[in-house]
């Protein structure tokens, strides 16, 4: 006879330790390609239901779970769950221990749970113990299962503690204990970045603040932290047919292609888009966009310099002493918030284009807000320079930023100058490539990164205020 066994996994509790290293729920850390609760659900076998308990970024886990394609989850929220372990579970409903049940914590997992039969927990060994809840030598996982689950949630009912799922454990009896021969943990820094270390990670990408991409169960998921809006139904730059969109996320079937291409490809591809920008400059409608252009830019300038009040002032820069707030007030905004009307991508960059041998498909479409086709032009003409292929070739030594880029880079950099429309607007493009590099500057999570961005921007925009 099969019997029934399900998973319980709390997802209420806001992580106090992980505060400083996640952007999201603690649940949602992607380790390799996929989030933490990925790799929990993945490690068991013979699970039929899985309780997701949810309460600090309920909306976030819950609208993640659905992109990712689960379908055998049930949802309970906890409404006080500020108030401790213990009495977050106390809030479970009966029916979730109607049948033996797993409970795996929702920051920690073993590639495979062992298939017990009776009450046991899990131990596992890692370097900094003291972390972690013990019975004597043994170090608990955070893992566990109780066949006698009735008899667990009269414990748990019972019981005076606030934390440590442990100690209702020991009140049942036939007790075991198994180790496990693989675990890894995300609760604290320490243990994060070790268990980094074991997963290759093949999403390259900008990480980001406030937002996180995936690769699980053949679906590229994003999830934001504020309502995205991206357009899938624009005609010019075809987006994959999306699965979901939600408040927070958006997901669509992984496709296969080639970023960052090179060679004939690229000439292609920028061929193709020459002709889109060319049709819309002999129509030449004028577009003022002062919110795209100056209005962000500002609004960046005030990011970095809440970071730091340095980049503010006079800093130097392969020698050049540069007053930052000076420059900003030098750019002739009005020839950046003047431009030509035409469909746009919004985010138009290398690495947002995937091409095979017969489709090209865009990905991460911005608001329709965008306009402007030089806001193209200029971000793509940028991704020539900042990729995620060669982001680690953008050196700093003392005050001085160096970009080292192979010769393919700079065929493609050639082919672009070569076009008519770089020739005849090529003050306008290099000072909106400094502008936009100057605001991707503070949104990375790598603060030495945004660092070396803004250098790279002011140096960029001091080269471009010269020559207009």
């Amino acid at each position: 006879m099969t019997i029934t066994r399900n998973l319980l996994i709390p997802c209420s509790g806001p992580g106090t330790r992980s505060i400083g290293y996640t952007k999201l729920h603690k649940t949602l850390i992607r380790v390799g390609n996929c989030a933490v609760i990925d790799h929990i659900i993945n490690s068991y076998t013979d699970i039929n239901k899985i309780f997701v308990m949810l309460g600090y970024q309920a909306d976030y886990v819950r609208e993640y779970l659905s992109h990712a394609g689960y379908n055998n989850i049930e949802y309970i929220e906890i409404e006080n769950w500020s108030e401790g372990q213990i009495p977050s579970f106390k809030q479970l409903p009966v029916h979730v221990f109607e049948h033996p049940i797993y409970y795996n914590a929702c920051d920690n997992w073993s590639q495979e749970v062992p298939v017990v039969n009776d009450n046991t927990f899990f131990t596992c060994t890692p370097n900094n113990s003291e972390h972690y809840d013990t019975d004597g030598n043994l170090i608990y996982a955070g893992i566990s299962f109780m066949q006698d689950a009735y008899e667990y949630y009269d414990c748990l009912q019972r019981s005076k503690h606030n934390r440590n799922d442990l100690l209702i454990m020991k009140e049942l009896n036939n007790l075991k204990h198994q180790p496990l021969d693989t675990w890894y943990d995300v609760g604290n820094r320490e243990s994060y970045q070790e268990t980094k270390s074991h997963y290759n990670d093949s999403i390259t990408v900008l990480d980001k603040k406030n937002q996180e991409v995936y690769f699980v169960n053949q679906r590229v998921v994003k999830l934001w932290d504020d309502k995205p809006y991206i357009e899938t139904n624009n005609t010019a730059f075809p987006h994959p047919s999306p699965v979901k969109c939600t408040t927070h996320g958006l997901s669509y079937p992984h496709v296969d292609g080639v970023v960052n291409v090179h060679s004939d490809q690229y000439a292609s591809l920028f061929d193709s888009l020459s002709n889109l920008w060319n049709y819309c400059l002999v129509n030449n409608v004028p577009v003022y966009n002062k919110e795209l252009w100056q209005d962000k830019t500002w609004e960046r300038f005030d990011m970095m310099c809440s970071i730091d009040e340095k980049y503010a002032g006079v800093i130097t820069i392969n020698g050049q002493d540069i007053d930052c707030t000076k420059q900003f007030e030098n750019i002739d905004w009005k020839k950046l918030n003047w431009g030509i009307f035409g469909p746009c991508h919004g985010d138009l960059t290398l690495d947002n284009i995937i091409m095979s041998q017969d489709t090209i498909n865009y990905i991460d479409h911005r608001p329709g807000k965008v306009t402007d086709i030089f806001y193209d032009i200029c971000k793509f003409y940028l991704s020539l320079f900042l990729n995620c292929e060669n982001l680690d070739n953008l050196d700093l030594e003392d005050d001085n930023i160096y970009l080292n880029i192979d010769y393919r880079s700079e065929s493609r950099i050639g082919y672009f100058r070569n076009s008519e429309i770089y020739k005849k607007y090529s003050d306008k493009i290099e000072l909106g490539v400094a502008v936009l590099c100057l605001c991707m500057a503070p949104l990375n999570v790598n603060k030495e990164l945004n660092h070396k961005l803004w250098l790279f921007g002011m140096l960029s925009l001091q080269k471009a205020l010269e020559k207009s």
